[in-house]
């Protein structure tokens, strides 16, 4: 009797070759495609939860699959259950294609594949480096990736349907936090109040990114309108450096190694790291489409626990040496050596003749706070993106897998609190997560 989930669904096959326990489940569902994963799903569930053949049967002749599933669920969460039931089960699909940009953000993917985290959890993964963020999107969306890299706001405008169709989106957890710099060009070096920067020309990774939604909050915060006042250019991360060199921008706000390396050629200088905004902020984040997940569930689950492992290895200070010379290498982020260590090591140059020390410029806590999403939506709200007001804290439960990663990290003897809605300060001010719309009447500006 073959009691694990396997490809070919065949729960409870015997050794004859047959499926005795089919029966049971043929009046499950209307015969569409996700509703035969559900159902294979749930023979899944009884098949782990009552491993003996003759109980299971006994128990299945007796009352039925839907009648035992109701009463199961009656003691537990089917979602607990499922989880149960499945609980290192094997995936699906063993060879999956993630996406990742070119930035440092991607350093927990890397080291994944790097340290064999993947493998460990049974995954072959090719990993496939995607110049931008809009063509990483797409491509997890239309199926080309499995799993990919996003800026954390991606999964919450798909999931709200900003911009075109409702995609609904998880984060499994988030990369880093940390990790950005708004830059400026050097003829800009005695120009350093944002008061003075209308007419300025900016690069930005994508309109729905924290990176946008953080330079509009800091502009506005000047006294400047984001909408009118400045001009946004959507850039790969890979080509700030020559738009800022050829005076097609004035500055951009984006992911590292890109402000170091302005530095490094002497095209720019560091203004601001995106830290002295928000500390503790969002960057990229590792997301995956409902549909795929549904599909894919014993995948998922292993995908989950090597990234939550992989950002708790990168996470530790210790664990820095030698980073720089993996990720710099041409495979990765192709930058030269130095610029990535000043990143990982948080020693930096800023193109202003100083030197500066901040240890965790970058770092890569993947636990995915409820809070984090609440603030991004509210400013996605601020500025229009989202064109009708939303229940804030209930699309942030959705996407952002809290509960999970937190259950994952547990078992790696990491404490994480409960989910909740934290407070976060952003530019001194404080934000209460948990109270977003009295927060949002209270801004300047709203669409």
């Amino acid at each position: 009797m073959r009691t694990n989930f396997t490809g070919d669904h065949r729960i409870g096959a015997c050794r004859c070759g047959d499926n005795h326990e089919a029966g049971f489940f043929a009046d499950e569902g209307d015969g569409r495609p996700e509703n035969a994963v559900e159902r294979a799903t749930n023979r899944a569930l009884i098949a782990g939860l009552f491993p003996d053949p003759v109980q299971r049967r006994t128990l299945l002749k007796g009352v039925g699959a839907a009648t035992l599933l109701a009463a199961l669920s009656d003691l537990l969460p089917v979602s607990t259950l499922h989880a149960i039931a499945q609980e290192r089960a094997q995936p699906e699909k063993r060879d999956i294609k993630v996406g990742f940009l070119p930035i440092t953000c991607a350093t927990p993917l890397i080291f994944g594949l790097e340290r064999g985290t993947f493998a460990k959890n049974g995954l072959n993964v090719s990993l496939q480096k995607i110049p931008g963020i809009a063509l990483i999107r797409d491509k997890m969306i239309n199926g080309e990736l499995d799993v990919s890299q996003q800026v954390m706001p991606v999964a919450l405008a798909t999931s709200a349907g900003v911009g075109g169709s409702t995609i609904p989106t998880k984060v499994l957890t988030i990369l880093n936090q940390h990790g950005n710099s708004l830059v400026l060009a050097m003829k800009h070096k005695d120009n350093r109040d944002p008061k003075n920067w209308k007419g300025f020309r900016f690069a930005i990774p994508f309109e729905q990114s924290h990176q946008t939604l953080q330079l509009r909050y800091y502009l506005a915060e000047a006294g400047l309108d984001p909408d009118k006042d400045v001009t946004y250019r959507v850039v790969p991360p890979s080509e700030y450096v020559s738009n800022l060199r050829v005076d097609s921008i004035d500055g951009f706000f984006g992911g590292e190694p890109g402000g170091q390396r302005a530095v490094y050629e002497g095209a720019g200088f560091i203004h601001l790291i995106s830290k002295d905004i928000w500390e503790g902020h969002p960057c990229c984040s590792v997301t995956a489409t409902d549909a795929w997940i549904k599909q894919h569930p014993n995948t998922f689950m292993a995908v989950f626990r090597s990234v939550i492992e992989a950002g708790l290895y990168a996470s530790d200070p210790k664990n820095r040496v030698g980073m720089a010379k993996v990720l710099a290498q041409p495979t990765y982020l192709n930058a030269p050596e130095t610029v990535v260590e000043q990143v990982i090591s948080g020693r930096f140059a800023d193109g202003l003749g100083q030197v500066r020390n901040v240890p965790d410029r970058v770092n890569f806590d993947p636990f995915p706070h409820y809070s984090m999403a609440v603030w991004l939506l509210t400013q996605m709200r601020r500025w229009n993106m989202l064109k009708n007001d939303i229940d804030f804290k209930a699309l942030a439960r959705e996407v952002m897998l809290a509960t999970d990663a937190r259950k994952y990290m547990a078992e790696l003897n990491v404490d994480v609190p409960p989910p909740g809605f934290r407070k976060e300060v952003i530019m001194g001010k404080e934000f209460d997560s948990d109270a977003p719309d009295q927060y949002i009447h209270t801004l300047p500006r709203r669409g």
